[in-house]
């Protein structure tokens, strides 16, 4: 495995200490086993020699409980990874110390190799069951934790990112302009919209780039950040 590249989701409550919130987001990312949880092999002592989670929301409820069991080895946080049908594999997890930070995990190469096209594509399709599911005042990546500077929970939005996820606050506050972005704008019942500066934020980035420049203009923004 290669650099691990986040989104990280902020909230403005305390949604995440709801065991129902969660397990709802793992139900409908394994939907029509669209996504497939792995096993926390150390803690987990049922169905020896299988890999993955049985898609039942009764099973997922045992893997969430094994995924909290198994927080020491995780330096306290508690993680869950999942995969599509191609192999993608991406992550979430949050520390219960610090329960108004989510983060979203996937291997830098996944997006960076040639073909990634349909990678990012699944990103986006994840990003948009946390956005419909949770509900989050803010989220921002690919975040890159030897090369960004952490924001603060609750800070408002310093830079344009490859994806920007708004909650219905940060939607009302710009408004109109977030349709005439240099950006693929998608908008959700919940007031909420994720803002994709390109299809491919490694292999298409310098191509983009100018996009990113606008938009940072446009929304009043000081910053471009990309894990170059």
């Amino acid at each position: 495995m290669g650099t691990i590249v986040y989104m990280l989701f902020d909230f403005d409550n305390m949604r995440l200490a709801d065991r129902g919130q969660i397990l709802a987001l793992m139900n409908t990312l394994a939907e029509n086993d669209r996504y497939r949880f792995l096993k926390k092999a150390i803690v987990c002592d049922d169905m020896p020699g299988e890999i993955y989670v049985p898609n039942t929301p009764e099973l997922l409820d045992r893997a969430w409980s094994n995924a909290v069991r198994a927080a020491p080895r995780y330096n306290g946080q508690y993680w869950m990874e999942f995969e599509n049908a191609s192999g993608l594999r991406i992550g979430f997890g949050y520390d219960p110390r610090k329960l108004k930070r989510l983060n979203l995990s996937i291997d830098k190469d996944a997006l960076k190799l040639p073909g990634s096209a349909p990678n990012a594509a699944e990103l986006v399709n994840v990003i948009s069951i946390i956005a419909n599911t949770l509900a989050p005042a803010y989220g921002y990546g690919l975040f890159n934790y030897d090369i960004h500077d952490l924001q603060p929970v609750g800070a408002a939005p310093q830079g344009v990112w490859d994806y920007n996820l708004l909650g219905s606050k940060l939607v009302e506050q710009w408004g109109h302009v977030l349709e005439s972005l240099p950006a693929a704008v998608t908008r959700f019942e919940n007031g909420s919209a994720l803002v994709s500066m390109s299809d491919e934020p490694f292999a298409g980035y310098r191509e983009a780039a100018p996009r990113y420049k606008q938009a940072a203009q446009q929304l009043g923004l000081n910053a471009v950040f990309h894990d170059g």
